[in-house]
C-alpha cells in the first residue's frame, strides 16, 4: 500500500458560549493510496470512487471545495490549498488501471 498523494482538508465547527460565538477550524489529511483513499475514519476502495474534482479561487487563504464522487454519493470537503496534486495522481492511477475505469 503505497502513499501516492495527500490533501489537507478543513473541518469548520461553530461553538456558542455564554457571550460569544466561535468558529473553530481543524485540519485533517485525505490520503490517496494505490488501492484506497482514506479520509479521517472513512476508507473508500478505488473501485468505489468515480471521480475527484475541486473548485478553488486563487488566493492564499481562500476556501475551496473538494468533491469526492463515490458510489455512496458526492462528499464535499473544505480545502485551503490547491488539490491539483491529489486529482492528478488519482487520474493517472485511474488511467493506468483498467478495472478503475
Amino acid at each position: 500500500m503505497a502513499l501516492l498523494a495527500t490533501q489537507t482538508c478543513i473541518e469548520i465547527r461553530q461553538e456558542i458560549g455564554w457571550t460569544e460565538k466561535r468558529t473553530i477550524e481543524t485540519s485533517f489529511e485525505m490520503k490517496l493510496f494505490d488501492d484506497q483513499l482514506t479520509v479521517k475514519n472513512d476508507h473508500y476502495p478505488l473501485t468505489a470512487i468515480f471521480d475527484i474534482s475541486y473548485r478553488k479561487k486563487p488566493g492564499k487563504d481562500t476556501m475551496g471545495f473538494l468533491y469526492l464522487h463515490t458510489n455512496r454519493g458526492v462528499r464535499t470537503y473544505y480545502i485551503k490549498d490547491d488539490a491539483y496534486t491529489l486529482v492528478t495522481a488519482y487520474k493517472k492511477l485511474k488511467s493506468e488501471r483498467p478495472e478503475l475505469r
